[in-house]
């Protein structure tokens, strides 16, 4: 985690307070709040105010960010005056930002307290590692909301929270956490059942939370309610790094053909296809997929789906012959200069040819090379077609099905 800005602030907000800060690079990056809200009994027996609790509402980049998904202004505070009681509550952000200018803005309702703001890098690509500074233990209380984490647009692969409850005296700590607003049940039959982290129970040790998730939603929360003085060693959350798309210079697969943009999948297959044969052997085989796309038949209607869909071309196939060769059409073992330059020219066909800039030139649907005869291409592939063309050493048909 590299630290890119810290504000103490420390006092208290009654009108807007708006932090700009700019990247100069996209990540991953860590945004931590802590503030105070006081509730409208608090400020009615200091003269304070009439029967108002203090509030914070939450804005990033012009966008509310709350926990709750009630409807009323002060319940979808990300702190809410009536629920804290005067104590600090740690809001946390985890998201993607890209290079530039951001803003983060603060609304309050009466005069809350504004503690710090601090905005992190995380430099780790599979993981987000959380370790509180501030506000840890949380201060007492009779059960209220301590600490809330809020993911956004990240492909979560786990979860883990580490803490630890005491007893003390007669009275424990306990510590409950909230994952998208379920209740983690505490499996001890023994302890409370809606707080995960018992002190009468763990006495001071420590327990874990783990959990697989293998998710992407647009927000991900998690929520942590202190009942008297819990202590948070550490949240983890595992992630799945942003997926590399493959380009026409780095084409290496990502394991998932998913992954590729059309032009890019198109390129494997000309290149599986018709590597040796001529340039318009090439332009005839990428527009046959195409016209599959849009023959009203039981083909799907997108490229890539035409592409995928099982059974109909060889190249996609792990055990076909060429397959080593589409995946990493550079550099797979034996890749020469010829096979470069033949890369290059089927990846530009396929981008002219999406792009509408190489005209359709056949109604092809159907072809094959090298290793079928035509009789048995006829007879078993396109028993009602229509021989076409022979281009090179590729045949081409018109078939309705």
């Amino acid at each position: 985690m590299r630290l890119i800005k810290e504000e103490k602030i420390s006092k208290e907000i009654t009108g807007k307070y708006s932090c700009n800060f700019e990247f100069p690079e996209d990540g991953l990056y860590l945004i931590e709040i802590i503030a105070s809200a006081k509730s409208w009994w608090q400020n009615f027996k200091t003269s304070r105010s009439f029967f108002k609790d203090d509030d914070i509402s939450l804005y990033l980049d012009n966008k509310e960010l709350t926990t709750s998904s009630n409807t009323k202004k002060d319940a979808r505070s990300a702190w809410n005056g009536n629920e804290l009681c005067g104590l600090e509550k740690t809001l946390i952000i985890a998201i993607s930002l890209s290079k530039g200018k951001h803003i983060i803005d603060l609304k309050p309702d009466q005069k809350p307290y504004l503690k710090s703001l601090t905005i992190s890098k995380v430099e780790e690509q599979d993981k987000i590692t959380y370790i509180p500074i501030d506000n840890n233990p949380a201060q007492k209380s009779a059960g209220r909301p301590w600490l809330s984490y809020i993911i956004l647009d990240l492909f979560i692969t786990k979860l883990f929270v580490s803490a630890k409850a005491d007893k003390n005296g007669r009275d424990d700590d306990d510590l409950k956490l909230l994952v998208n607003g379920k209740i983690q049940i505490n499996e001890n039959t023994k302890s409370h059942r809606d707080w995960y982290w018992c002190g009468k129970i763990l006495k001071g040790k420590e327990k874990i939370f783990s959990q697989d998730v293998n998710l992407k939603t647009k927000q991900f929360n998690l929520d942590l309610y202190s009942d008297n003085s819990s202590f948070l060693y550490k949240i983890e959350i595992g992630l799945q790094p942003e997926k590399r798309i493959p380009t026409a210079d780095n084409p290496l697969w990502t394991g998932d053909f998913n992954d590729d943009s059309e032009e890019m999948l198109l390129a494997r297959l000309i290149f599986g296809e018709t590597n040796n044969e001529p340039r318009e052997a090439k332009i005839w085989a990428a527009w046959s997929v195409i016209n599959r796309t849009k023959a009203n038949s039981w083909w799907p209607k997108t490229i890539k789906e035409a592409i995928l869909q099982k059974g109909q071309y060889d190249p996609i196939k792990p055990t076909n012959s060429v397959y080593k060769r589409i995946i990493n059409p550079l550099n797979y073992n034996g890749a020469g200069t010829a096979d470069e330059k033949s890369w290059y020219r089927c990846y530009e066909i396929a981008r002219d040819v999406i792009s509408g800039k190489i005209s359709n030139p056949t109604t092809a649907t159907h072809f094959f090379g090298v290793g079928v005869t035509r009789d048995w291409f006829e007879k078993n592939v396109v028993p009602k077609g229509k021989f076409l063309k022979k281009i090179g050493n590729t045949y081409f048909y018109w078939s309705p099905n």
